[in-house]
């Protein structure tokens, strides 16, 4: 799991690197790429969750975004669209969403979000 943060000082060179890897990790053509928004308690356990499902396969990738000035304007509205209580979207390999996932998912609900989305 990539995490993308910002930190206090270094906001521009930050938002800049980060952007670059999320837009690299989306459009990846053989992989099948969940990004997780936010940040919170209930948060990283959901993306202790994701990774239990994703770091045991290759075509599984996870990128978490931690601050929100990272998304391209309209990004995050793209991938997640009316879905605010959505802390994670999983995309296709065409980089469609496919499912989303509030943070209270179980493991099971993440599988499934994964299995979706590959078998599209």
């Amino acid at each position: 799991m990539r995490v993308l943060s910002v930190r206090a000082g270094f906001e521009e060179k930050d938002i800049e690197s980060a952007r670059v890897i999320l837009a690299a990790t989306i459009h990846h053509p053989s992989r099948t790429v969940m990004v997780i928004r936010r940040v919170g308690p209930q948060i990283t356990r959901f993306a202790d969750k994701a990774a239990t499902r994703s770091d045991p396969f290759p075509w599984r990738e996870i990128v978490w975004v931690t601050d929100q000035r990272i998304f391209l304007p309209g990004e995050e509205l793209r991938l997640f669209g009316g879905h605010n209580s959505a802390c994670a979207v999983v995309l296709d390999l065409l980089n469609e969403p496919a499912a989303w996932l509030d943070p209270g998912a179980q493991l099971f609900d993440i599988e499934d979000a994964f299995l979706g989305a590959e078998g599209r």
